[in-house]
């Protein structure tokens, strides 16, 4: 047999599927016989080596079992190593997100004025954090180059989270006397440290963002905490940077303190019987001047006509009646802008910085906290303060005494000492009621500074009303008394408000609003109690809504007191804006209409004898934005004016066939005698 022959007869052919599709023979040889065959000196396998042609080149190769395993193996490594840095960056996720609750609580507590409760959830976050965990991840890949970044940005976020708390409780802790004690340098001090502790987590935070962002999708839950969180040190940033040059000025700061009476009800809290002149320099309160409001207007030369309802008691428009607008900061600027124009303080050309309206409310719990006070031998306490000022200034007046509000000012003097005394529960207790009044409506602010007055409208304190957004899904409903020649009846005022709202399953709202009002002034052993009660009431509701039914209001007939073009008076362009909308509902000649503030106004007059009472009834619809539809949520806001005391109920009704989720049940009931100043309630539509 010739060797040809006998390489023939050991020659094994295979078929072979190549990368390029075609289909290429191999054959299996000796190791002798094809060792000149084997490229770079390798070692051949004996019987398992193969050779495979392609394209008129030989080459080798391993056998096909082997490939498979080698490439399994390698699929298998890559495939664990990468479900290995995601689990793990998942699970490092899932640690971060725990923490985050925590984190997000010590905001909460802060938001609440309760820096050591922050301090202690801050001090607790962090476990199961490792910042090597996170450098780990960085050195697999790129991809996860954000979770060092992530996981030291917020380690460092809440480090200095507990410092910015450790800081505000000795501000909180020290702010009363370093203000009233006249020790301005140390309270800018104390707030430039905070500046600077701001900056520090910023800093962090920015470090914790750009960790987020190269995660991207592996921390879902993050940018909406982190997002809030970045909003809000933009904005304490920008208010601290505004703030500090100008309360560490030189130069005087005036703000105008409005006492409010809301036994004298007024669209934005009470009539201004009083003010007072606080004086602001170096950081701390230089001064405080308490003035009967005359002491303004009868050194006021100006001619305003006033709104249409006061020409019923006034003639010319003063400050003390320049508390008409139910927006505050209207308010607010009117009064200021009275207050200027005076001679009492235009000759030494003296400005006011802003205004801040309080309520009786606010001296009650101050004297709950300090306890009674006595002066010229009368005794003052939170039962009886209201009732015994109004008592000694109405016998002031009736003896034509020379300054019967001068009590006010004794009285002063007393209340601030009492205060830099206060204990740590008493503080604490101080600042609880602080965060209460602003809520409640008991204080508001106006700061003529863009960036405070944005600062304290952020946060629901400037006593403006809520401007609705736009495609606004809901309703919308504040009611508004002002007393005009009542005397001071409203603080026998008893007012029972109920709203019944049905939404259809057509897109339209149906309300049902009663407003009950009895005058129990007849118990009261003062006349100034018993006078008559002659209120000029507007609703505040959705633009657009159609009045179907009214009843209870009476019209009442108010002409000019004088010829005020031929006396040379002005008109004011914000009661010009109102009054030239304003319009007599055709259907109801009690009823009028104008617009205000973005929102559909009704205005009408009630009058209650003491001892009487009356009802007051609107029926009216509104068209929603959206028709309704499953997991639409309705949004119902109702703004309480500043001063009242009502006792409310509103019932609101899903459409037939729907539910509401927040409560699982197709009304939603809310009852309250003593609501926020802007309640909102969020309602989401389910189908039954």
């Amino acid at each position: 047999m010739s060797l040809t022959e006998d390489k023939r007869k050991r020659r094994k052919t295979f078929d072979i599927d190549w990368p390029g599709g075609k289909e290429e023979t191999a054959t299996e040889k000796s190791d002798v016989e094809i060792k000149e065959e084997i490229p770079f000196g390798l070692k051949p396998l004996k019987d398992n080596y193969f050779l495979y042609r392609g394209k008129g080149k030989v080459g080798h190769g391993l056998p096909r079992g082997i490939w498979l395993g080698v490439a399994a193996l390698i699929v298998i490594f890559s495939v664990s190593a990468v479900s290995y840095v995601y689990v793990s960056t998942r699970r490092a996720s899932r640690t971060l997100e725990n923490n985050l609750s925590q984190f997000q609580s010590g905001i909460a507590d802060l938001r609440n004025l309760n820096p050591k409760g922050a301090e202690e959830k801050f001090s607790s976050v962090g476990v199961g954090l490792d910042s090597s965990f996170g450098g780990f991840l960085s050195k697999i890949g790129p991809i996860f180059g954000g979770a060092s970044d992530l996981l030291e940005g917020f380690q460092g976020l809440t480090s200095a989270s507990v410092v910015l708390s450790q800081k505000l409780q000795v501000l909180q802790n020290n702010f009363l006397a370093l203000v009233l004690n006249n020790q301005g340098s140390e309270f800018m001090g104390e707030l430039r440290s905070l500046q600077d502790t701001l900056g520090q987590i910023e800093n962090e935070s920015n470090r914790f963002s750009s960790g987020i962002a190269k995660l991207g999708g592996l921390a879902p839950a993050m940018p909406d905490f982190y997002l809030p969180l970045r909003t809000d040190l933009t904005r304490f940033n920008n208010f601290l940077d505004a703030l500090i040059p100008w309360l560490g000025s030189d130069s005087e700061r005036h703000i105008l303190v409005m006492f409010q009476n809301p036994s004298e009800i007024r669209p934005a809290g009470g009539f201004l019987g009083s003010y007072a002149d606080a004086t602001l320099k170096n950081g701390g309160l230089e001064k405080v001047d308490v003035h009967d409001i005359n002491d303004i207007d009868n050194a006021l030369s100006l001619k305003i006509i006033p709104p249409k309802p006061l020409q019923a008691q006034v003639t010319s428009w003063r400050s003390a009646n320049a508390n008409w607008f139910f927006d505050f900061s209207e308010s607010a600027k009117k009064v200021l802008s009275f207050a200027e124009a005076s001679a009492l303080y235009s000759t030494g050309s003296a400005t006011f910085d802003g205004a801040v309206a309080v309520s009786p409310k606010v001296i009650e719990d101050i004297l709950a906290l300090t306890g009674p006070i006595t002066v010229r031998g009368i005794k003052f306490d939170q039962n009886n303060f209201l009732t015994q000022i109004q008592n000694q200034v109405e016998q002031g007046q009736a003896k034509h005494a020379t300054y019967p509000k001068k009590i006010l000012d004794e009285l002063t003097s007393i209340i601030f000492p009492r205060l830099t005394t206060l204990n740590d529960a008493q503080k604490q207790e101080f600042l609880a009621d602080a965060q209460e009044w602003l809520a409640k409506k008991d204080v508001m602010l106006y700061f003529k500074n863009p960036d405070f007055e944005g600062f304290f409208d952020y946060f629901g304190i400037s006593g403006k009303v809520y401007e609705l957004p736009s495609g606004f899904n809901g309703d919308y409903l504040a009611l508004v008394d002002a007393n005009v020649g009542g005397g001071k009846s409203d603080l026998f005022i008893k007012e029972n408000i109920t709203l019944e709202s049905q939404l259809n399953s057509d897109g339209v709202v149906s309300n049902h609003l009663v407003i009950d009002r009895a005058h129990t002034g007849n118990t009261s052993k003062y006349w100034w109690y018993q006078t008559t009660s002659r209120d000029y009431l507007q609703i505040f509701t959705t633009p657009g809504s159609q009045i179907s039914n009214f009843r209870g209001g009476i019209t009442r007939t108010i002409s000019a007191p004088i010829a005020y073009a031929k006396a040379g008076y002005k008109e004011d362009p914000l009661v010009e804006q109102i009054e030239s909308s304003t319009e007599k509902i055709f259907n109801y000649p009690a009823l009028y209409r104008h617009d205000e503030l973005g929102k559909e106004v009704w205005s009408t007059w009630s009058v209650v004898s003491a001892g009487g009472k009356t009802e007051i009834v609107f029926d009216y619809t509104h068209r929603l934005y959206l028709v309704p539809q499953e997991g639409q949520v309705y949004e119902f806001v109702f703004e309480k004016q500043a001063g009242t005391k009502r006792h409310y109920k509103f019932d609101i009704s899903a459409p037939v066939g729907f539910k509401f989720r927040e409560n699982n049940l197709p009304v939603y009931e809310y009852e309250s005698d003593d609501p926020p100043g802007r309640l909102i309630i969020n309602l989401t539509l389910q189908k039954i």
